[in-house]
């Protein structure tokens, strides 16, 4: 996977902050359905649990609703995420911990280990899986999303930049040896119509995706881009796409 430098990741997603919840509409539907695959699990209590990458907390309010956790440790590259972590549990809130989830030391062993549209962002994913691994008690449950090869791929066809995201194989294949036992994958492709593609570039920038950007965008490159992106990527009543393909992942430590 390509490697973005986390000084960069910190910069675009704190400045995103504050439109972060009133745009990602596709992370929000990820965050539901992922949330919702702990309902099919005979007991949904958690003794203890560490969310990886919690941002504005969409994703917690999902695992509220669909399972009980006694504690809850939170995990986040920006620290002023914790502000809003806190507006979540007015009466407890939970330990929020800052920095890079791949080098912090986490405390103790914990019973659940999630993370929603975080892992892409991973330097070393292989190495990353054998850390939680090491972190959860056995048959402790990891879940997570990331996204496949194609996720925003008109983005990546016009400006040759973006990520690039393992396989399902390559992941399965990661997963097996960190000693996890895979419960359920599944795939999705989102699309989202915009009416026009500055409108995409809003999006993204909103959302805090364009970390993978350089941010050198001239008037020129952006009309020229707007104009490719028309041509290219239009729909039957005028509006273009922005494409997320979404892996859903439950995994049980052995």
């Amino acid at each position: 996977m390509e490697a973005i430098e986390a000084k960069r990741i910190h910069s675009r997603f704190t400045r995103a902050l504050s439109s972060y919840d009133n745009h990602a509409e596709a992370q929000h539907r990820i965050s539901r359905k992922l949330a919702s695959l702990l309902s099919h699990q005979t007991d949904a209590h958690y003794r203890r649990m560490l969310e990886i990458g919690c941002g504005t907390g969409g994703f917690t309010r999902e695992l509220k609703q669909q399972c009980r956790i006694d504690e809850w440790i939170l995990n986040d590259l920006c620290e002023d995420c914790g502000e809003k972590i806190e507006q979540l549990f007015p009466c407890f809130p939970p330990r929020f911990i800052a920095g890079d989830a791949e080098t912090l030391s986490f405390p103790g062993k914990f019973d659940l280990i999630a993370s929603a549209s975080v892992f892409q962002w991973i330097k070393e994913p292989e190495v990353f899986l054998h850390k939680l691994s090491g972190l959860l008690v056995p048959q402790g449950m990891l879940l997570f999303s990331s996204f496949l090869p194609g996720n925003l791929h008109e983005i990546k066809e016009l400006t040759g930049e973006g990520l690039v995201y393992p396989t399902f194989d390559t992941l399965a294949g990661w997963l097996s040896a960190a000693d996890f036992e895979l419960l359920h994958s599944e795939e999705e492709t989102i699309v989202l119509t915009f009416k026009t593609p500055l409108d995409v570039l809003r999006h993204l920038k909103a959302t805090g995706v364009t970390a993978t950007g350089n941010g050198r965008w001239t008037r020129g490159r952006q009309e020229s881009l707007c104009k490719q992106y028309s041509e290219r990527f239009s729909t039957s009543d005028d509006r273009v796409t922005l494409t997320y393909r979404p892996l859903y992942i439950l995994a049980v430590k052995k």
